[in-house]
């Protein structure tokens, strides 16, 4: 006996909750549509039904359309001050004063907070070095 290439355990087939929510949304619809029929007329109705079923659920999806096209494409971490290591170079280790850096190849020690990109001092004090600006790439901070 053999084994299917690819195995799903999907069957196919409806699944009780699925049968009980799925005409209950049908309902939801159906009930509003009437309502603002009886309210707004069949214009306003059916205008209404296409903001609130049609348009209003479009927003979030936009919204994270907008969020992914501002943050997709960031790299994790700019090429370091001597330009030779880029962003898969960088490794976390601990501080000798405590706390924790990103190496680069080099040596150098740097630490990121949200969009910025600092370099970190022989005294433990921290430099602006870059910071990501949306759809345009590390630029020098500062």
């Amino acid at each position: 006996m053999t084994t299917p290439a690819r195995f799903s355990k999907a069957s196919g087939r409806v699944t009780l909750i699925e049968m009980i929510i799925f005409p209950l949304y049908i309902l939801l619809i159906a009930s509003c549509l009437r309502w603002a029929v009886h309210r707004y007329g069949w214009r306003g109705g059916v205008g209404r039904f296409i903001l609130v079923f049609v348009v209003l659920p479009f927003v979030p999806f936009a919204l994270g359309l907008l969020a992914s096209a501002i943050y997709w494409g960031m790299p994790s971490y700019p090429a370091c001050r001597a330009g030779k290591c880029r962003q898969f170079n960088y490794q976390r280790r601990v501080l000798e004063k405590g706390g924790h850096a990103l190496f680069c190849g080099c040596g150098a020690p740097y630490r990121k907070r949200g969009r910025r990109f600092y370099e970190v001092q022989p005294d433990g004090s921290i430099r602006p070095y870059m910071v990501w600006r949306a759809f345009r790439g590390w630029f020098p901070d500062g």
